[in-house]
């Protein structure tokens, strides 16, 4: 059994790392600041939201199509630990290597498991796979160990220990891995004591680390895997310097893309019974899944895309909202009452809660068209509440909703009716367009600028509507680091030019149009050409599709003023996904690379001749990287050079270091007049 998620109660199960990775730890997530106190919170690791399984998922889904059928699945580990075993770890001797699957035309992983089926024995193997550095001679670093149950004795005394170690086990790690690789188990633990001893009166090395480690236990502990042990079971790499300082291995073990068919395995293994239901001393372990159905098919309400014929003008408020919004709100409040918010204003007109005077559906906390679903207070601070039901078409909707949020320095809470539809709110793996809009409030990246959502709103004046091309159907729309928004056309020629900060309406215009004319509506080509004159305004624009305005972000992000939650069976949970780059057990240096590559190319584009200082991505970067994780940020020296890993920086001046190619996608905070809340505040 491989494992890519654990859910344990163990505490030994759960304890840090060592060395640069000790600050790593993660918080506490059984409440939250942007919640209530006694409010729960998802980690978004559980079952199918585990980024690294739906990862395998896919790949094994493009590899075998409908022939082999996969589904993700939470493993509790917790039944297991409660008697640790034996756990055998592969070491490989410095400057040796694995060899590899093409020259021992064998895969240590499907050997092992095979045999072991093959008895019948209980047993756990896990494999952590992780990038190597970028200037690293090799592909990954790989941690593998191996538990097997029910062959002899549990590790609980000091006996249990020496009888291992004393011991020849069978079933270790190293027999099935080709290669100068050896495990723990096979360490030369007393005979290193001994030859230490006899060399020198004073405390030999092996003893001095022995006391460093006590956290870690004895060497008669490293060399049976009691350590090892707890360390699977909280699905952490845990790096032992005594391998390498005592007897000159490495637990994480340098290998090439081609050798990773030592570690993973797809085998077809058919059980009529468990082999963990003979054991005495412990329980096995508990899997839960999830069925998955197919993603539903495209429809016309897709991620900003425009079709012939769209051209309805939607508030981003409509009074149409369907009975599952409505009855969304209703318990939102509820909710509310129950904490102790007072409702201030509420956008709808029946909530069929019993409140006092004066009535929140006839209040309004903001003029205009533009509201919240939900107003609350509590201590003084005042909350926005957005109900998002069935409006995974609609990004712009949300981002119009966040940016009002920021606009009017309130928090936002994003409510959604389950767990998965919540998750779609935060990053996606990997990020699309169609995921993710509180932590990427763009849609795409072009060779000049960043493409924008479209609101669903038409771009007209008094004198006419403004039309795409007949070869377009939809609107694509980019901002430049100038601050200027351009309409691009499939050619890449420009359609439309103004400033960001301006009305679309006053935008120079290369399109055909429609206007009226008398009784008749008269189409025009961008020159000014009659096309056409039909009595109908369907009839005149017939094949051809409106031009809709772009949302033009406030902000790159809405992390930090943002709190997304689901409905659950107790009221409303917490979802709090980690980023793509936090991988607890991963090395902090590889972690801190990763952020800041996803930082950078969030935040900039590529610029020829632009430079940004290095303190001035600093300190916005620290700002992103502590809202979405606990573990340690990145000092100035360790980003540098994690910039370094993936960007060009021109270091020469140590007062002026800077960000070499690259610009910022444009200049947070502008404020569109198209957006509807800028509007009603003018």
């Amino acid at each position: 059994m491989s494992t890519t998620d654990t859910q344990t109660t163990l505490s030994a199960a759960t304890d840090g790392g060592n060395g640069e990775d000790d600050a790593d730890s993660e918080g506490d997530t059984t409440g939250s600041s942007d919640g209530e106190p006694d409010q729960p919170v998802s980690d978004g690791r559980d079952g199918d939201r585990d980024t690294r399984a739906e990862r395998i998922k896919a790949i094994v889904d493009d590899h075998y199509g409908d022939k082999l059928g996969t589904e993700i699945c939470t493993v509790d580990l917790g039944p297991i630990g409660k008697m640790p075993v034996p756990t055998s770890r592969l070491l490989q001797p410095a400057n040796l290597s694995i060899t590899s699957p093409e020259v021992s035309r064998k895969s240590a992983t499907a050997d092992l498991v095979h045999d072991l089926n093959d008895e019948r024995i209980s047993y756990l193997h896990q494999s952590l796979l992780g990038p190597a550095g970028s200037s690293a001679p090799h592909d990954y670093l790989i941690t593998s160990r191996l538990a097997p149950f029910g062959t002899g004795h549990g590790i609980v005394t000091e006996d249990d220990l020496t009888r291992h170690v004393e011991a020849d086990n069978d079933y270790r790690i190293s027999d099935y891995v080709p290669g100068p690789s050896t495990d723990n188990w096979g360490l030369p633990i007393e005979k290193h004591k001994r030859y230490a001893n006899k060399q020198t009166t004073h405390p030999s090395q092996l003893e001095q680390l022995d006391e460093m480690s006590l956290r870690d236990g004895s060497i008669e502990a490293l060399a049976a895997g009691d350590p090892e042990f707890r360390a699977m079971l909280g699905g952490r790499v845990h790096n032992d310097d005594r391998y390498e300082e005592l007897f000159g291995a490495y637990g994480r073990i340098p290998i090439e893309k081609s050798e990773l068919k030592h570690f993973f395995a797809a085998l077809p293994t058919y059980f009529e019974a468990s082999s963990f239901g003979r054991l005495t001393t412990i329980d096995e372990p508990d899997f839960s899944t999830e069925q998955l159905g197919s993603h539903a098919p495209g429809t016309r309400q897709s991620y900003g895309t425009d079709h012939p014929g769209d051209s309805t003008t939607l508030s981003d408020s409509s009074d149409e909202e369907s009975d599952r919004h409505k009855e969304l709100v209703i318990e939102r409040i509820k909710f509310l009452l129950r904490h102790g918010h007072k409702i201030i204003a509420v956008d709808q007109d029946v909530i069929e809660v019993d409140l006092s005077d004066p009535d929140p559906t006839e209040s309004q906390y903001l003029s205009g068209e533009s509201r919240p679903d939900i107003v609350s207070k509590k201590d003084g601070e005042i909350l926005f509440h957005e109900i998002e039901v069935e409006n995974d078409s609609k990004p712009a909707a949300l981002l119009t909703n966040l940016a009002r949020g920021v606009y009017h320095d309130h928090p936002v809470h994003v409510i959604t009716e389950s767990q998965s539809e919540a998750q779609g709110k935060l990053w996606s793996d990997p990020p699309t367009a169609k995921d993710g809009p509180v932590s990427m409030a763009f849609k795409d990246t072009d060779e000049r600028g960043t493409i924008m959502y479209n609101q669903q709103k038409d771009v007209s004046t008094e004198a006419c509507w403004y039309l795409l091309p007949r070869d377009l159907s939809e609107s694509t729309w980019r901002v430049l680091p100038t601050d200027t928004v351009q309409l691009v056309g499939k050619d890449g020629s420009i359609l439309a030019e103004g400033d960001a900060e301006q009305p679309v309406e006053s935008y120079e215009f290369h399109t055909p149009r429609v206007k009226k004319d008398g009784s008749d509506w008269v189409l025009e080509s961008a020159s000014g050409e009659e096309l056409r004159r039909r009595r109908t305004k369907d009839a005149a624009t017939s094949g051809y599709t409106f031009v809709w305005k772009p949302l033009i972000p406030t902000q790159f992000e809405y992390l930090a003023n943002t709190t997304v939650e689901f409905q659950s069976e107790n009221g409303f949970t917490i979802f709090e996904k980690p980023p793509l780059w936090e991988q607890p057990q991963q090395n902090a240096s590889i972690r801190y690379e990763d952020a800041a590559k996803a930082f950078v190319e969030l935040f900039t584009i590529e610029d020829e001749g632009a430079e940004i200082p290095i303190p001035t991505l600093r300190r916005r970067f620290k700002a992103w990287y502590t809202e979405q994780t606990d573990l340690k940020e990145p000092n100035e020296t360790w980003f540098g050079r994690a910039l370094r890993a993936y960007f060009e920086v021109d270091d020469e001046d140590d007062h002026n270091k800077t960000l070499v190619g690259r610009t910022f996608r444009f200049s947070e905070g502008l404020e569109s007049p198209d957006l509807s809340f800028i509007e009603d505040a003018e």
